[in-house]
């Protein structure tokens, strides 16, 4: 107990109220900071998705339109089927009645 007589005992203990208010509000800034930056990372998060989300249903909406231009050229496709289909069997009889009569 020979320190409190001490002059620098007494002014490390006059300052030490001030010291741990300081040690006190560098902690709240550091949780401040960290609570920031954990923010930025969500936000920054968020966004990415968000863009993300928009390019997939871009992408969906373009393959969309691909399908529906797909579907219309093989509905084309299948009506020249049927008539190239009547055409040759029409040919066959017209080949088939002709080596029938020689």
């Amino acid at each position: 107990m020979a320190n409190f007589g001490s002059p620098a005992h007494n002014a490390a203990m006059g300052n030490l109220p001030g010291m741990m208010l300081v040690a006190g509000g560098a902690m709240c800034l550091a949780r401040g900071v960290s609570d920031a930056l954990d923010a930025v990372a969500e936000a920054r998060y968020r966004r990415q998705y968000h863009d993300a989300l928009g390019a997939a249903s871009a992408h969906a909406r373009e393959l969309e339109n691909v399908a529906r231009v797909a579907v219309t050229l093989i509905a084309e496709l299948e009506v020249e089927v049927a008539g190239l289909r009547t055409a040759c069997a029409q040919r066959q009889e017209v080949i088939e009645a002709l080596v029938g009569r020689a």
